[in-house]
């Protein structure tokens, strides 16, 4: 018996219902594909949170250098103290991280790293922050018994972002929170965060380490928020003196 053809009309519905079902699919799965680059993101720094447990046994609870305060030379990172303390390899890059600098040869502008330490948690320098009330810088708290019940709610490292608001790849393996004043998108420069962080790098949220270790998926503003007014801080998990007082930050 001969086998009856497609007729034209047929075939159309049939395209029809294929181009339907790829319409339906094809940002689930896109979805699908950015929700595992973001586990694979959060597992590097529960990794990363794991070796940061070991290293506060054998380093008096003091926090890891970071290049902005003598960590290392030109092309290291803060990881590089992290490593002898994990069985696992630590992973230096978020799958998302395009950077043009992560592959650089030359280590003066080589980017060693998606993730970056929160600048609050350097040690003490005298003479930065002159300006602040009491002269007390913002800076010291380098250890985690400092921080005490605090450790669990401070920010330690995020991923950095990729460029600054001149444009330019940025390369530390640290990021100023202490600088910020505004919301993200409402400021310039190193005030505005969105700058410091890649805050919506996965499906609007981003990956945070804290200073206990842990690691999790956050939206930006659970982290830090300023008031719609734009004067008064409401959130800051990245400062541990938070909120000041009047007359001295840390007071």
């Amino acid at each position: 018996m001969r086998r009856r053809a497609f007729t034209l009309i047929e075939l159309l519905v049939v395209i029809a219902i294929i181009s339907a079902l790829l319409a339906v699919l094809l940002p689930s799965l896109s979805s699908a594909r950015r929700s595992g680059r973001s586990a694979k993101c959060l597992a590097n720094l529960k990794n990363m949170g794991t070796a940061l447990q070991a290293y506060f046994y054998t380093s008096d609870d003091m926090f890891p250098l970071s290049q902005a305060h003598g960590g290392g030379q030109p092309g290291w990172a803060w990881l590089d103290t992290l490593e002898p303390y994990t069985e696992s390899k630590l992973q230096y890059q978020c799958p998302d991280d395009e950077s043009p600098r992560l592959a650089a040869p030359d280590p003066n502008v080589r980017r060693a790293t998606s993730y970056g330490i929160n600048i609050y948690t350097g040690p003490l320098q005298n003479g930065w922050f002159a300006g602040n009330p009491l002269g007390i810088a913002p800076f010291g708290y380098r250890s985690q018994t400092r921080l005490g019940a605090k450790s669990a709610s401070i920010v330690f490292a995020a991923e950095i972002a990729e460029r600054d608001a001149a444009g330019n790849p940025i390369i530390p393996d640290h990021f100023h929170a202490d600088e910020w004043r505004t919301n993200p998108g409402q400021g310039s420069g190193a005030e505005d965060p969105i700058f410091s962080l890649e805050m919506y790098r996965h499906l609007r949220k981003s990956n945070y380490l804290y200073a206990d270790g842990h690691a999790e998926s956050q939206r930006f503003q659970r982290t830090f928020l300023v008031s719609e007014d734009g004067q008064r801080l409401e959130i800051n998990q990245y400062d541990p003196g938070f909120p000041h007082s009047d007359v001295g930050w840390y007071q």
